[in-house]
């Protein structure tokens, strides 16, 4: 039991850093891509929509899924240990 946690911990805890760690890697043509300037939308919608914006979003996003990815294998990882 206590091998099964420590090994679910250890995948969740690694998917977590690839989650994470994705966000920074980046194609040149997509960082050119998202650095050219663009004139902002006059609504929050038009601005949601402008391409450096939605990268923010996405990166967010998997930022989140793999903190939760970190903090569910640190929590099997301490179940392991209190066996």
């Amino acid at each position: 039991m206590v091998l099964y946690l420590t090994i679910l911990g250890v995948i969740l805890t690694t998917m977590g850093a690839i989650f994470i760690g994705w966000n920074d890697v980046m194609s040149e043509d997509e960082a050119l891509r998202l650095g050219q300037m663009r004139a902002s939308g006059e609504t929050r919608e038009q601005n949601l929509t402008l391409p450096a914006v939605q990268e923010l979003l996405k990166r967010s996003k998997n930022s989140k899924r793999g903190l939760s990815f970190v903090l569910l294998g640190a929590v099997f990882l301490i179940l392991a240990s209190s066996f």
